[in-house]
């Protein structure tokens, strides 16, 4: 793919014309900007400081810088943050209750910067309650409030705690990358040159675009916003081959619902799989709690064994509201082929979900090619319960190398679920670390012996972003650190590599240990347990 390259530094009315050719914009660029300009006075937001001309079309990537001062906390008066906003200026615009801390707009890709997430109330009511625990504001734990957050077509998708300190009240340097990939986009967020965003976003399309930023407060300064560097997209991305599995299926009453699937419309080179799952309000009404939720799939068995299923994506409901997330599962390819059930679970016994599920099949080369998927461990692991040693539930697996694999990774999806009269309120609320080892035989007339066959990966199975979640406020305990899940999110897998100089025998063993834990409340409620579905990737 070729690419023309050129430089825009501008602010406010352009003054450079594309490629960098010193002439006067064209009048569509001026009447652009002026349309903006109206838009931004509309909304309820706080003013627009600065903007740059427009692309000269569609990008493949994108860099923008700006500087930011920010007060330090004690100076902050009644400012809430400022927002980057990158947005198509055909199509995008902002709306009426636009906000640049919460920059959500149409056809456009924002980077919000909020300092304005206060501790709610812990006291309690005439009824002893902590009504605190339900309202809007997350940060319970009284955490630093500096939030850079990523916005997607009027939707936030990342929020995550700076861990720069902008908040000096000196002028600090903010790059901003953004770099269209097939299926979505990269995004990279630099304060004072350190990364503290560096993730994708699935189901965004590249756009022609400008530049805008904007203040929520009079202590906030902006300047020197420019467009630094930018890559013109050569040729359209290719768009996917969407598979519905469920389609705003009612689930309640703990059912599992069931889909037939077909795969022979999917590409013969598939580079990349997104899953798109929505969960939406049916005619009853949302669900009041939280609650695990599973889509997964069978691959049926030979002769007269049993089919075996796969996770394919887990979540966990919202308190009392829908959200639609997205998930790279281009690892789990080799289950997608010829005919395959799919299942749907809830575990809802109130009113229950509108379920929707997709996989899109993008064509393309992706960069190794997933050749087979084992599982390794499924289901429920008790633990600190030295009747039913968690060692047995995760025995080492000796699992068959495929021949021609160059690379593997573990997938271990693992939540903790149950709670005080627990001792330390396991497992929803009790952080504990584990540990994963891959060994690989030895092959005949190996001389080296060392790290090369045998690594571990250690992991504190503890979520601290709970507050932070997209999917806020609820209608529920939300905003509680957990083990491994947050209401209202999918759960992303803990992945572990094997390391580029790892050496495959025929076989290689895998091996999963929790540090000890004792349940000192044994039989006075639900046993603690460990929702596991682990598998292991092999690549070409």
């Amino acid at each position: 793919m070729r690419s023309k390259k050129f430089l825009i530094s501008a602010i406010g009315v352009p003054r450079r014309y594309p490629y960098g050719m010193n002439r006067t914009p064209s009048i569509v660029h001026i009447l652009i900007l002026i349309a903006f300009a109206t838009t931004a006075s509309l909304c309820t937001g706080g003013p627009l400081k600065a903007r740059t001309s427009p692309t000269a079309d569609v990008v493949e990537s994108v860099w923008v810088s700006m500087r930011i001062k920010v007060p330090t906390p004690d100076a902050m008066g009644d400012a809430k943050g400022f927002g980057l906003v990158l947005i198509d200026p055909d199509r995008g615009s902002l709306g009426e209750d636009f906000a640049w801390d919460e920059p959500n707009a149409e056809h456009s890709i924002a980077i919000g910067f909020d300092v304005h997430n206060p501790e709610p109330n812990k006291e309690a009511d005439e009824n002893d309650r902590v009504m605190g625990w339900f309202d809007a504001q997350g940060n319970w734990y009284n955490r630093p409030q500096r939030e850079v957050s990523v916005h997607a077509d009027g939707r936030e998708r990342i929020n995550v705690l700076c861990d720069v300190e902008f908040r000096a009240g000196e002028w600090m340097d903010v790059m901003v990358q953004l770099r269209y990939i097939l299926g979505g986009a990269h995004v990279m967020v630099l304060v004072d040159g350190q990364a503290v965003i560096d993730d994708d976003l699935w189901n965004v399309k590249p756009m022609q675009l400008h530049a805008m930023v904007g203040v929520e407060g009079e202590a906030l300064e902006v300047e020197d916003l420019a467009i630094v560097h930018s890559t013109m997209l050569d040729e359209p991305m290719p768009g996917p081959v969407r598979v519905e599995v469920f389609a705003e299926e009612f689930l309640a009453n703990a059912k599992r619902l069931k889909s037939d699937v077909g795969f022979t419309t999917v590409p013969d080179s598939v580079g990349r799989v997104i899953a798109t799952m929505t969960l939406s309000e049916p005619e009853v009404g949302y669900d009041h709690w939280d609650k695990k939720g599973t889509i997964g799939l069978t691959v049926p068995g030979v002769g007269d064994e049993a089919g075996e299923r796969f996770e394919v994506f887990r979540f966990i409901t919202p308190f009392r509201r829908g959200w639609t997330w997205y998930m790279d599962v281009t690892d789990l390819l080799p289950l997608f082929t010829d005919q395959r059930q799919f299942d749907a679970h809830i575990g809802t016994y109130m009113k229950g979900w509108n379920v929707s599920f997709a996989l899109d099949f993008y064509p393309g080369v992706p960069d190794r090619t997933p050749i087979s998927v084992v599982n390794l461990w499924t289901g429920n692991a008790d633990i600190g319960d030295p009747d039913k040693p968690v060692a047995e539930f995760y025995k080492a697996r000796e699992i068959e190398v495929p021949e021609g694999t160059t690379h593997a990774r573990v997938r271990a999806t693992v939540t903790g679920h149950g709670m005080f009269p627990n001792s330390k309120n396991a497992g929803e609320f009790m952080p504990i670390w584990r540990t994963l080892t891959i060994k690989s035989e030895a092959n005949e007339g190996d001389v080296l012996e060392g790290d090369f066959v045998t690594m571990s990966a250690r992991d504190y199975l503890w979520k601290t972003d709970v507050y932070l979640n997209p999917c806020r406020p609820q209608g529920g305990t939300w905003k509680f650190d957990r083990s491994g899940w947050a209401p209202g999110s999918k759960v992303e897998p803990w992945i572990v590599d094997v390391q580029r100089e790892f050496v495959f025998g025929d076989t290689v063993t895998i091996e999963y240990v929790l540090d000890e834990y004792l349940n000192e409340g044994r039989g006075e409620t639900w046993a603690p347990h460990h929702w596991t579905d682990t598998v292991v990737v092999f690549y070409k």
